[in-house]
């Protein structure tokens, strides 16, 4: 199943921008990855937000993928302060992170004419995690690395079958 790029641009460049904001420093986009798999590995925390638009017919997930120690570094960067350990603070800036960048591509999206809305994020953390995707739903992946880690975003999107 194919996804039109004009959908997921917004995400990949929001994800882009805020990270590089939030964190005051140069990030490093990888190469644009497909994949078709089910099943993938977390690295140890993700931060997962549902996309949905009624009138595109279109819906699936962002997921922001990290090992909770870039998770730590990377709030700690935003808060400007050592937190040192993953906790509540960590948890709530990565979920704030989840928002500003699925929010900033749905604006886009809405200002190109297109109506999308996202669910709030939904954390999850735990070794060896496993992260499936439905079937006939591919997932494009882009790494994001910065000086405290890289963030693996997960988009996968398609139409809904009528």
């Amino acid at each position: 199943m194919k996804i039109d790029a004009k959908y997921l641009n917004p995400f990949f460049s929001a994800a882009y921008d805020v990270i590089t904001e939030m964190s005051e420093e140069e990030v490093q986009r990888g190469k644009l990855a497909l994949n078709n798999s089910t099943e993938a590995r977390s690295a140890g925390f993700a931060v997962v937000i549902g996309v949905v638009s009624e009138t595109e017919n279109i819906n699936g997930r962002v997921i922001l993928d990290m090992r909770k120690d870039t998770a730590i570094r990377f709030a700690e960067k935003m808060n400007f302060e050592t937190i040192g350990q993953f906790n509540d603070l960590v948890r709530s800036s990565m979920g704030e992170i989840g928002n500003m960048i699925s929010g900033r591509a749905i604006s886009s999206l809405q200002n190109q004419g297109y109506d999308f809305n996202i669910t709030p994020p939904t954390l999850f953390e735990g070794d060896n995690m496993l992260v499936t995707t439905p079937a006939g739903l591919p997932t494009v992946v882009v790494p994001l690395d910065t000086s405290f880690g890289r963030i693996m975003v997960n988009l996968a999107l398609a139409a809904r079958v009528k």
